[in-house]
């Protein structure tokens, strides 16, 4: 007899909204369903970047934003328009993970609206045999934070790259139940980020 597979992790904003987290192998299965390159380019820069989706659409047309040298992405003032934004500019650390997938991002003839995002998210959660609930573009950003304090990586330092304003808003990432084997691979995956 198999094991069955755990409960979806969700977290849930303010009003209500359910935001779905992936563990490592519903990553891997989420990837893997996708029928067009460029939908994985686009979700894996996401991802990588922990990015907000219209940070990302800006990007695009501004990669000079990005230091390949230093291994960041330098998110002027402009880049975020985030109403209740306090850093005037932030940068953002480009995993070893992602490089690759950065170049072909900035070859992308576009990038789609944030509304034509979430529905392909949700179709693709119903391909890799998910209940799309909770899919949407916050499912990159929300699913990235919650690995990186699984990482080790310092909340001062996820507040920065992230453009979070206090380390109040990652509180409700740290009591997410992943498995302890989940817990190691996600760290062997963020290894060499920090």
């Amino acid at each position: 007899m198999t094991e069955p597979e755990p409960e979806p992790m969700y977290i849930t904003s303010q009003k209500g909204k359910k935001t779905r987290i992936l563990t490592p192998s519903e990553y891997d299965r989420f990837v893997n369903a996708w029928r067009k390159p460029d939908h994985v380019t686009i979700f894996e820069t996401l991802f990588y970047t922990g990015l907000r989706f219209e940070e990302a659409k800006r990007l695009h047309k501004h990669p000079e934003w990005v230091e390949w040298v230093r291994n960041v992405i330098h998110l002027p003032q402009e880049a975020q328009r985030k109403k209740r934004r306090r850093q005037l500019e932030r940068y953002v650390q480009i995993a070893p993970q992602v490089k690759s997938r950065l170049i072909m991002f900035f070859q992308l003839e576009h990038i789609p609206t944030l509304a034509k995002w979430d529905e392909a998210m949700k179709r693709n959660a119903a391909r890799a045999g998910f209940d799309p609930t909770g899919f949407s573009a916050k499912t990159t950003r929300k699913t990235i934070e919650s690995w990186m304090i699984v990482a080790g990586i310092p909340l001062t330092q996820i507040c920065l790259w992230q453009g979070h304003t206090d380390l109040t808003s990652l509180r409700h990432y740290q009591n997410l139940a992943f498995t302890k084997e989940e817990r190691e691979e996600i760290r062997r995956r963020l290894e060499g980020w920090w």
